[in-house]
């Protein structure tokens, strides 16, 4: 997951930062603001976008991994990292959804 928030251009300007909420970053920070570039925005401001995109890499890793045991290795190894890779997309897609609504 990444935060990030929009500029006047509509432009993201990503943050160096991880928290589970919003409540978590201004811990974090110790205030309800942040300034990026000059420029200082609230944390209500702050969104989360999904990064993983882990079941592609994993079906490509599984595939190659099984390779030892021939085709049905190939098959079984890149349905087991397809498999992996889609439930680690899964769980970055609930950690966005999460921070997004806080």
């Amino acid at each position: 997951m990444k935060l990030y928030v929009e500029d006047r251009n509509g432009d993201k300007k990503y943050l160096n930062l991880s928290a589970p909420s919003r409540k978590e970053l201004i811990n974090q920070l110790g205030s309800r603001h942040i300034a990026i570039d000059g420029i200082t925005y609230p944390i209500s401001n702050i969104k989360a976008e999904q990064t993983s995109e882990a079941m592609p890499v994993g079906t490509v890793l599984g595939g190659a991994l099984g390779l030892a045991g021939g085709m049905p290795g190939v098959l079984i190894g890149g349905a087991l990292g397809a498999l992996f890779g889609n439930e680690a997309d899964s769980k970055d897609k609930m950690r966005v959804e999460t921070f997004n609504r806080s």
